[in-house]
């Protein structure tokens, strides 16, 4: 499906409302997107152009002003994100000067100045910086992101105790160093660090940082050798100023960490500084396995290692660096260019790291969902290594480990003959799965086709499919079918082969385009796949499971939809019906060239289109059940409520990834027992 309109269109009420942006707006070379506050409720604002005629705003502006907007909202689409604004254009006169500018504003102003100047600078390696002493990760390309997640350093980015223990040691030395009593710098230290978690931009893992620092200062002379202690009042106040944040990711990781590195701080003080960082790595990684377990379904294992060089490359020389470079955006800003060389000759060696440990990434360690054992035994792990590790029983720990896997290896879920719809949101992504462990996944998902305003997102294969992949326990696909060549259908083709292996592709290869073709073709070479024409192979058996292709081709039609591969699969004595994009033309081609059985499961075509699903196909196949893989709130208004009704006035229940998430069918060996439908929450998954 594609989209016909270059303007922001999005299925959702339309508010006329003042809102006040918090953050200098980042252009990705389509559209704008920025923070923003609308009574007291934090927004994501995308917007594709500035209307300016009197003035030209500097970073200062964005903090100072109201700005009156007309847009349409989309609500949060996952755990911890903010609801959306869109609107076409931003018209600067209609801001005007905010009457209660706060010292939150302020220090807003700096924040937003400093960006500013850093990316006009071009220093090498300036969204890192910007990223470093700000908190900021938008100026780095995603790709960028997902190594650095990937090679498990994304936590140098995200300001934390390193960054206030850094600034803080800065802060200190000057002040030791300054004619003034040491109370005094104190006292200093102790102003400096909240204002300096605002212009961090108040990350839970920044909070704790600050809170242990103000606390560290205060009460170290009372409770020398009691750090624990000053972790848990820091988190006895942070639970009570905030309560909910403790349903963030970053809160969960910090704390957990930072316990378990002074519980074991035994083990590493006093060691050379390559055993030290190599033992606090591990106790990072393998102290919060039911964390990853839970959200991610991965060991970031490569941590061990790359945490070694960039540890020291960073705490020593960039992060310290950064903070000074900072300083000089904001006092002198035409002396930014002295920090060109040094930065330079830093990210050099930074970017000569990732070029030698990225073929590890290859090598991930994925952790299926074994459900409420699996989690009871990441716990249970965690607690014995963290006893073994403190009473410095190597062997012990190895023995442990290896049980773990073991224990794993015998509980992992048995393969079953298995459908999945799985939600990718606005697109297409149906997997199945054998009894014999083999894999068919039909279509990737993808962006829609107006995807530049959502160019600071995770693609849809590292925030919706892979994840699932990954539960399942799956890294290899072993044939991908894709129906047609549209990008909400076969958009993450790149970003999926970079994920899994992928051992053959099936299209309709008459009907690529030159650049969905030469895509194919590349993914073919790096992934030394197969490539298949859906009419000459025809069909396929894997397990159970038969899948046939209908030729329903719509010869002189220049739609992709027309030309979708359309699948009928048999498993037992149930028959399944996969549509793609298939309009009302292919329909009754189908009805014309095939005798189609009663067909018990329909993947409705077309996202649920009045395009597709006719009455006389309705009719002629009599499905008990109908899938539409559809995205809440969606652009195109999908499904029709005409193919609702259609649906509803035939009997026939209908199931939306948009309302269950994953649609999960599971068919048993046994004939004589039926199918199971069952559904994820998006809290499940």
């Amino acid at each position: 499906m594609q989209s016909t309109t270059g303007d922001i269109q999005v299925s959702d009420k339309t508010i006329h409302s003042m809102i006040h942006i918090e953050s200098l707006p980042i252009y990705n070379g389509d559209f704008y997107h920025t923070t923003v506050t609308m009574k007291n409720q934090a927004y994501r604002l995308i917007f594709r152009e500035i209307k300016n005629t009197t003035r030209q705003p500097q970073a200062s502006f964005w903090v100072d002003h109201d700005c009156e907007i007309k847009a349409t909202t989309k609500p949060a689409q996952q755990e911890n994100s903010l609801p959306t604004l869109f609107t076409n254009q931003l018209d600067l006169n209609a801001c005007n000067i905010t009457h209660h500018i706060t010292l939150k504003d302020k220090i807003l102003q700096l924040r937003n100045t400093a960006i500013e100047r850093l990316a006009q600078s071009k220093l090498s390696g300036f969204p890192y910086i910007i990223a470093l002493v700000t908190g900021t990760t938008d100026y780095i390309p995603i790709l960028q992101k997902q190594q650095l997640r990937d090679l498990g350093i994304s936590h140098l980015f995200a300001v934390s105790g390193t960054h206030v223990a850094i600034m803080t040691g800065l802060l200190y030395m000057i002040g030791k160093r300054c004619p003034i009593p040491l109370y005094v710098a104190k006292g200093c230290i102790l102003i400096v660090l909240p204002l300096f978690l605002i212009f961090a931009g108040n990350s839970p893992s920044a909070q704790r940082a600050v809170v242990m620092a103000i606390l560290v200062i205060l009460l170290l002379r009372y409770t020398p050798q009691q750090p624990l202690y000053i972790l848990l009042i820091s988190y006895i106040i942070l639970s009570v100023y905030n309560p909910q944040i403790h349903t963030h990711i970053g809160f969960q990781f910090s704390y957990t960490i930072c316990f378990l590195l002074l519980m074991l701080r035994d083990t590493y003080i006093n060691k050379i500084f390559i055993k030290a960082s190599f033992i606090t790595s591990m106790i990072s990684i393998l102290g919060t396995i039911p964390i990853s377990y839970q959200y991610f379904n991965e060991l970031q294992w490569i941590g061990l290692i790359s945490n070694i060089f960039f540890i020291p490359l960073y705490g020593f020389c960039i992060i310290p660096l950064s903070f000074l470079t900072i300083l000089i955006a904001l006092l002198c800003p035409s002396l930014l260019f002295l920090f060109k060389l040094p930065f330079s000759f830093f990210f050099a060696i930074h970017k000569f790291i990732l070029v030698c440990l990225k073929p590890l990434i290859a090598f991930k360690v994925i952790l299926p969902d074994f459900g409420e054992l699996g989690y009871a035994t990441s716990i249970v792990f965690t607690i014995f290594f963290a006893y073994f590790l403190a009473q410095n029983k190597r062997g012990v720990l190895i023995i442990l480990t290896a049980c773990t896997f073991i224990v794993l290896l015998i509980c992992h879920p048995h393969h079953e003959n298995r459908m999945t719809m799985i939600d990718v949101g606005q697109g297409d992504a149906i997997l199945f799965e054998t009894s014999t462990g083999q894999t068919v996944l039909i279509d990737t998902g993808g962006e829609r086709e107006d995807k530049n305003h959502f160019a600071h997102k995770l693609s849809i294969t590292d925030q919706k499919l892979f994840p699932y992949l990954k539960t399942r326990g799956i890294h290899k696909i072993d044939y991908l079918i894709l129906t047609h060549p549209h990008a909400d259908h076969m958009g993450e083709l790149e970003h999926l082969a970079q994920r899994v292996i992928i051992e053959n592709i099936v299209i309709n290869p008459n009907h690529f385009d030159k650049v969905n073709a030469t895509i194919v073709q590349k993914v073919l070479r790096q992934e030394q796949s197969k490539l298949w024409d859906f009419k000459k192979l025809n069909q396929l058996k894997l397990g159970d499971f038969k899948f046939q292709f209908l030729n329903c081709d719509v010869e002189m039609s220049d739609d992709p939809n027309e030309h979708s591969i359309v699948t009928l699969v048999n498993i037992n004595q149930y028959k399944l019906l996969l549509m793609g994009d298939a309009t009302i033309k292919n329909e009754e081609k189908l009805l014309q060239s095939y005798q189609l059985p009663k067909i018990d499961i329909l993947k409705v075509g077309h996202h649920g289109s009045k395009t597709s699903s006719s009455v006389a196909f309705l009719e002629t196949i009599k499905p008990d059940i109908a899938l539409i893989s559809v995205a809440k709130h969606n652009m195109y208004h999908l499904p029709s409520p005409l193919i609702l009704d259609r649906f509803i006035n035939n009997h026939i229940p209908v199931y939306s990834t948009a309302d269950n998430h994953h649609v999960i069918i599971t068919f048993p060996n046994d004939i004589n027992h039926s199918y199971k439908l069952s559904h994820e929450s998006k809290g499940d998954s």
